[in-house]
């Protein structure tokens, strides 16, 4: 049987895909930002998984998560 709704896993990678479009543009140290982001929001993963909330906005509170974190 086949899945009706995308993984949140599915969902993230396609995000990250439509930032990495984007990407193109941007200046090579913005560029490795972005991707450092990508990788510490897929590490939550597994606990989005467990939520209902819109993917686009795990990503970015995930983001922002880490955001915080690089702060401290």
């Amino acid at each position: 049987m086949g899945r009706n709704t995308p993984s949140l896993r599915m969902e993230i990678e396609k995000i990250s895909e439509e930032i990495r479009r984007a990407e193109k543009l941007m200046k090579s140290e913005d560029r490795e930002i972005v991707e450092d982001f990508i990788r510490k929001v897929k590490l939550h993963i597994p606990e989005g998984t467990i939520t209902s909330l819109d993917p686009y906005f795990l990503f970015s509170m995930f983001a922002l998560l880490e955001l915080k974190k690089e702060r401290k």
